[in-house]
C-alpha cells in the first residue's frame, strides 16, 4: 500500500512538471482555451496575455498589410449581430483576428478619414478636410498634406520598409499625401475596386517577398460610384417596380439633389420627396450586392496571399473608412452627416503567431489604428498624435478614449460629434443646433432627446467645444456660412 501511495505521488509530481513545462514552452498562439483537458488558468496570467500581442522581437522580419474597404457599413457584415450574411470572407477572417466592435471613423467620407488613419490626427488638425481648399472667396486650389505633418507610413519607410499602395484613386490619390516615398502607388483609375488592385498587388508582393514591406490595398467596391455589372442590375430590377436604374450616374445625381436641398445654413439633405420606400429598398439591394462582390474579391486576395506563405509573417488589418446612408435620415451617400450608418466602421487585426479571435466591445477610433500597430511592433512613430495604442484593451485592461468625429463635406455642411457612454451629441456649426441620442435605447438615431436631457446636452457640448479649441476650430467662423463650391466626387 505504501508503494502505491509513493507511485501516485510520483505520477502527480510528474504531471505537474509536464504541465508547467508545456505552459512555459508552448507558443502563446496555442494557449487559447487552455491546454487540452481544461487548464484554463493559463489565460489569466497577465504576462502571457501581454505576450500574445508583443511582436517587438519579430519587428525586423514582419510585414504590415492594410486593407481598406471603402464605404463598407458595419451592419452589412457578419460582425454585426443582425448582419445580412453578405460577408463570409470577412466573417471567417474575424475568427483569426482581434475584432473591434465599436470603431468610430474620424470623418464620414474617404479623404479626411483615410488621412486621419495615415496621421493619427483629427481632420481639423491634419487639415486635409476637402479635396479643394479656399484661398480666397473666389479661388480654390487642390489640397495636400502639409510637409510638416509626418505620417506613419513615412516612419515605416524611414525604418526600412518598402511601401506600396494599390488604391481606387479619387479620395486616396497619392497627390493628397498618401503616396509619399512609396516605391509604387497605383491611383490612376478613379473609384476603382479591389478587382483593379488585387492582381498588381500580388505581383508586387511576389517581386518584393524578400523585403520587409508595408502594403496598402484599397477598393471602392461598396461605393455608390463603383458600378455593378448590367446583368446584376437587371436581376435586381426584376423585383422592383420603380423608376430608378441603380447606376453610378443616377447615384451621383441623387446625391447632388440631396445636397442642393440644403438651402439655408443648418438644413439637412433631404430626398424624401424623390426617393420612396420601394426605391430605398432597391438601392439597399444594389448596395448589398456590391458588398457581396467586395467580400468575394477580398476572399480571393486573402486566399492567394495565404497560399504565397506570407500570412504568418504579416500583421494584417482590415478596415472601412466610413459607411453609407440609404435614406435612414432622408438622403443618400455619405459625408454630409455624422450618424451611425456613416461613422460605425469595420476594424480588425490579425496577429501572426496568435491567429485567434478576440472581441473588443469598448469604443475605439480609426485614429488608433497605426499607434496600436507601432506599439505592438515596438516601432518609433510620430509624436504628439491624437490616436492612442489599443494594446491595453488587448491585454484585458480598460481604456476610456474620447470619441469625436467631424465633417466639412465640400463646404456644404459643418458638423462635429462626440460620445460619452451611450449618449451621442451632434453639433451643427452653421446654426448651432444640437442633437442628442441615446444609442442604447435608440441605435438608429430617430429621436433627438436634447430638450429632455439639458444637462447631458450641455456637458457634451462643453466637451465638444473644448476639443474644438484644441483643434483650433472656431465655431463662430462657421455660423451662417453658405458656400457651395463646385467639387465633383
Amino acid at each position: 500500500m505504501k508503494n502505491i501511495k509513493i507511485l501516485v505521488a510520483v505520477l502527480v509530481l510528474v504531471n505537474v512538471v509536464v504541465i508547467t513545462w508545456l505552459l512555459v514552452r508552448r507558443p502563446a498562439g496555442e494557449l487559447e482555451g487552455g491546454l487540452e483537458g481544461g487548464v484554463e488558468f493559463a489565460l489569466a496570467d497577465n504576462t502571457m496575455q501581454q505576450a500574445r500581442y508583443d511582436l517587438s522581437d519579430r519587428a525586423g522580419e514582419l510585414n504590415i498589410l492594410l486593407i481598406s474597404m471603402d464605404a463598407l457599413r458595419w451592419d452589412r457584415t457578419g460582425l454585426y449581430s443582425d448582419g445580412a450574411g453578405l460577408t463570409p470572407n470577412i466573417d471567417a477572417f474575424a475568427e483569426e483576428s482581434v475584432v473591434f466592435h465599436s470603431t468610430v471613423a474620424s470623418a464620414s467620407w474617404t479623404l479626411p478619414s483615410h488621412m486621419s488613419v495615415w496621421t493619427a490626427r483629427w481632420p481639423s488638425v491634419h487639415g486635409v478636410t476637402n479635396k479643394l481648399k479656399l484661398l480666397s472667396q473666389d479661388q480654390m486650389v487642390p489640397t495636400s498634406l502639409s510637409p510638416g505633418i509626418e505620417t506613419f507610413p513615412d516612419y515605416l519607410i524611414r525604418q526600412g520598409y518598402t511601401a506600396a499602395g494599390f488604391s481606387g484613386g479619387a479620395g486616396v490619390q497619392a497627390s493628397y499625401g498618401f503616396g509619399r516615398d512609396f516605391e509604387t502607388y497605383q491611383d490612376d483609375r478613379p473609384f476603382a475596386g479591389l478587382d483593379y488592385g488585387v492582381e498588381p498587388a500580388l505581383e508586387w508582393l511576389q517581386a518584393h517577398r524578400g523585403e520587409r514591406w508595408f502594403l496598402f490595398l484599397h477598393g471602392y467596391d461598396s461605393h455608390g460610384q463603383y458600378p455593378l455589372s448590367e446583368s446584376k442590375l437587371e436581376a435586381l430590377r426584376a423585383d422592383y417596380q420603380g423608376s430608378l436604374d441603380g447606376g453610378v450616374d443616377e447615384q451621383a445625381e441623387l446625391r447632388e439633389k440631396g445636397l442642393a436641398s440644403i438651402e439655408s445654413p443648418g438644413d439637412r439633405a433631404d430626398l424624401t420627396a424623390v426617393v420612396g420606400e420601394q426605391d430605398a429598398a432597391f438601392l439597399t439591394a444594389v448596395y448589398d450586392q456590391k458588398v457581396r462582390d467586395a467580400d468575394e474579391r477580398l476572399g480571393t486576395f486573402l486566399n492567394r496571399f495565404r497560399a504565397m506563405g506570407l500570412l504568418d509573417d504579416t500583421l494584417v488589418i482590415i478596415m472601412s473608412d466610413h459607411g453609407d446612408e440609404i435614406m435612414e435620415h432622408g438622403a443618400l451617400d455619405h459625408g454630409f452627416t455624422l450618424y451611425e450608418e456613416q461613422l460605425h466602421v469595420v476594424m480588425m487585426m490579425r496577429f501572426p503567431g496568435y491567429a485567434r479571435r478576440q472581441d473588443i466591445q469598448a469604443s475605439v477610433r480609426l485614429v488608433d489604428l497605426f499607434p496600436t500597430v507601432f506599439d505592438v511592433m515596438g516601432l518609433e512613430g510620430p509624436k504628439g498624435v491624437d490616436g492612442a495604442s489599443l494594446l491595453p484593451l488587448l491585454r484585458g485592461e480598460s481604456l476610456d478614449l474620447p470619441i469625436y468625429s467631424e465633417t466639412d463635406y465640400r463646404l456644404f455642411v459643418h458638423h462635429r460629434m462626440t460620445r460619452r457612454g451611450d449618449h451621442k451629441l451632434i453639433l451643427d456649426l452653421a446654426d448651432g443646433e444640437k442633437e442628442l441620442y441615446d444609442l442604447a435605447a435608440d441605435p438608429f438615431e430617430t429621436t433627438d432627446i436634447s430638450s429632455q436631457n439639458p444637462r447631458v446636452t450641455y456637458e457634451l457640448e462643453q466637451s465638444l467645444r473644448g476639443w474644438m479649441d484644441g483643434t483650433r476650430t472656431n465655431p463662430q467662423d462657421y455660423m451662417g456660412i453658405q458656400q457651395k463650391p463646385i467639387e465633383i466626387f
